[in-house]
C-alpha cells in the first residue's frame, strides 16, 4: 500500500499546474529518469513513485499515471484537492 500522504504531495501540483503532463515530466526528470520527445506517439510508460501510466504519445501515459495516481488517494483527500 502507498503512503497516500507521499502520493497526495506528488499529484496536487501536477494536477493543479497548467500542463499536467509537463509538470510530471518535471518530477521525472528531477528524480533521475528518462522522458520520451513529447511528439511522439509510440507506446510510452511512466513509471514513477511506484506508480505506472502507459499509453500512445507522452500525454496519454501521463493522464493514465495521474488516474492510477489518484486511486491511491483517500476520498476525503480527492475532494480535498477539488
Amino acid at each position: 500500500m502507498f503512503d497516500q500522504s507521499k502520493v497526495r504531495a506528488l499529484v496536487e501540483p501536477i494536477l493543479n499546474a497548467s500542463d499536467p503532463a509537463k509538470e510530471l515530466r518535471e518530477h521525472v526528470l528531477g528524480a533521475g529518469g528518462q522522458w520520451a520527445e513529447p511528439d511522439s506517439t509510440d507506446l510510452f510508460e511512466i513509471s514513477y513513485a511506484g506508480i505506472a501510466g502507459i499509453g500512445f504519445g507522452t500525454e496519454e501515459a501521463a493522464e493514465h499515471w495521474i488516474a492510477n495516481a489518484i486511486t491511491q488517494l483517500t476520498i476525503e483527500q480527492l475532494e480535498a484537492l477539488a
